[in-house]
């Protein structure tokens, strides 16, 4: 009896420090890949990659094998990541053929009104640090206004790329404009054309005045002349690095971009063992996308060329940071999420016709399809110490809106009340309270569109999925000429049901009116769901995404010879 009582303070000391420990706010880590396919990493079934960092994520906590995005494109399901909401919520659902912004001086952006988690962080008492890809606007109105900024929506700090990564950054030669932009500029140039020698025409036969005439060929070829100049040097125009309010590097040295990366993320944890503040950071790598510059020690490492060398440099740098975190004893209350912005690029070719896009394993389409899962069907792992199981697998829907409003239970603060959020916390389905999803329906996006709608029953095990509409695929192939147009999308008559259970890669598809209660179901929920998403200004109209020159950067203010070279890192990669 007297050995059991000198035991007692000791158990009670243990439990009270327990209980400590599991109060304390979880630190957050989110790991956002860029093109990267389901199909490229070990732990979702990838044997000729390395990727063991990766992987160590679902050894130690949990693989979501039913991750969706809320868009096949980067700028819309960044935006529904940060906000929990879908893009149509927000304006960031374009409606016109081009879905992204190509230019660092276009007005666009997601609008300051919406509440990111990175707010809501803060208001938790959280420091918050954004490294690597924006891409979700920059200044609006006047140059340097930073409208958008990452500092604007939540983040203490940042340092990164304003835009995106893109193949006119390297310096082969390849441009943008001879992929993903050819069809509209040749489009463009043959109106032009055709103009001009109308006008040329007229004026011959005399109809308009020599001046008149002179004048309106002078604007036509002036025109042309300046959407080639501008399509022609995207690099001197896009290709910069940030740190907070900063221009400190123009152009990007690609090759060293993910170590710096890397050195700028281990920098921001340092400063928390500094200063004992809980942290969310967010490392949003600008591999794999192209233009692809993995560094010396990768290349021709891989069996898949630049794009598996990248892949295996991105398994790197996470590496680096999950050894960071156990260094600076964070990694045991550390909740880590790794996952892509969409699936890989089925069309991305180098200037040499070489495959330089990912692979999306079993699932139907990629990266800009719309609706079809090998474009929002993302490689997704996730670990919480104590809170999720290690080796868990969970193959019910679950998406990147999810994550707001799991980070904000998690961080102890209420999820917005003022709006729509459409993400669902994780954690009961994560931590085995439930086992079925918390969507019963989810609405897949093609630009402002709904092309098709996941059913999740609330019984049985069985995953339906309407698709309305499916990409125009280039004939007997499951890709289109580089990024699939949802304005062009073929709508189905009937529509077209698929058992996402039995038939992932959407192989044998059943007319809807085979199951008519099925699909009576969703399309009642389709049409709630429509009157519930507010008309809101577009992001993405044309004036929005076309260039502007009194909101171009320049480092040096020695336009067009902007060139600078961050001191922080001179020499030491």
């Amino acid at each position: 009896m007297e050995r059991c009582k000198s035991w007692l303070p000791l158990v009670v000391v243990r439990v009270l420090l327990f209980q400590l420990t599991t109060c304390k706010k979880p630190n957050i880590l989110l790991l956002i890949a860029d093109d990267l396919g389901i199909g490229d990493i070990g732990c979702f079934g990838n044997t000729t990659l390395n990727t063991p960092n990766i992987d160590s994520i679902a050894r130690d906590g949990a693989l979501l094998s039913q991750h969706l995005t809320a868009a096949s494109l980067c700028s819309p399901s960044r935006a529904a990541l940060l906000t929990g909401r879908y893009p149509a919520r927000s304006g960031m659902a374009p409606k016109s053929i081009v879905r992204v912004s190509i230019f660092n001086a276009s007005p666009y952006g997601l609008p300051t009104s919406e509440i990111t988690f990175a707010k809501l962080a803060k208001q938790a008492g959280y420091k918050t640090g954004l490294i690597g890809k924006w891409h979700q606007g920059w200044s609006k109105d006047s140059l340097n206004d930073f409208h958008h900024h990452p500092l604007n929506h939540g983040f203490d700090y940042f340092y990164g790329i304003p835009l995106t990564n893109i193949k006119d950054f390297g310096d082969d030669g390849d441009r943008v404009m001879f992929s993903f932009l050819s069809n509209a500029l040749q489009r463009f140039v043959s109106l032009i054309l055709v103009i001009s020698a109308s006008l040329i025409c007229l004026c011959t036969v005399g109809y308009i005045g020599k001046v008149s005439c002179s004048l309106l060929v002078f604007i036509s070829v002036i025109l042309l002349g300046s959407v080639y100049l501008i399509m022609d040097n995207l690099k001197l125009l896009n290709s910069t690095i940030y740190r907070n309010f900063d221009l400190v590097e123009q152009p990007i040295d690609l090759e060293t971009q993910m170590a710096k990366e890397v050195a700028e993320g281990q920098e921001f944890l340092q400063a928390r063992r500094d200063d004992q503040e809980p942290f969310l950071l967010v490392m949003s790598w600008v591999h794999v996308h192209v233009y692809l510059a993995p560094r010396q020690r990768f290349l021709g490492k891989s069996k898949h060329g630049k794009y598996g060398d990248s892949v295996e440099e991105l398994d790197w740098a996470v590496g680096e940071m999950l050894s960071s975190l156990q260094q600076l004893g964070f990694a045991d209350n550390t909740l880590v999420y790794f996952t892509s912005d969409n699936g890989g690029h089925l069309e991305e070719r180098n200037i040499r016709g070489e495959l330089e896009g990912g692979y999306n394993g079993i699932y139907k389409g990629g990266k800009g399809h719309g609706a079809v899962d090998g474009g929002i069907r993302v490689p997704t792992v996730i670990k919480w110490p104590g809170r999720i199981p290690a080796g868990s697998s969970f193959s019910e829907p679950t998406s990147q809106m999810d994550v707001l409003p799991t980070l904000a239970n998690a961080m102890g603060v209420q999820v917005p009340s003022d709006r729509r959020i459409d993400g669902h916390d994780m954690m009961p389905l994560l931590s085995g309270q439930t086992s079925v999803s918390s969507y019963e329906f989810m609405f897949h996006y093609c630009g402002s569109e709904v092309h098709a709608v996941r059913y999740r029953p609330r019984g049985g095990t069985i995953i339906w999925k309407l698709t309305l509409k499916e990409p125009n695929y280039l004939p007997g192939l499951q890709v289109c000429e580089f990024v699939c147009n949802c304005a062009h999308a073929i709508t189905l008559e009937p529509p077209q049901l698929y058992d996402m259970t039995s038939d992932p890669g959407e192989k044998r598809p059943m007319h809807a009116t085979d199951h008519p209660e099925v699909y009576k179901k969703i399309m009642h929920a389709l049409e709630e769901h429509l009157q519930n998403v507010d008309p809101v200004p577009n992001q993405y109209t044309w004036r929005n995404l076309m260039w502007r020159p009194w909101l171009q950067m320049c480092c040096n203010n020695n336009y067009p010879s902007c060139t600078c070279e961050d001191e922080k890192f001179k020499g030491k990669f």
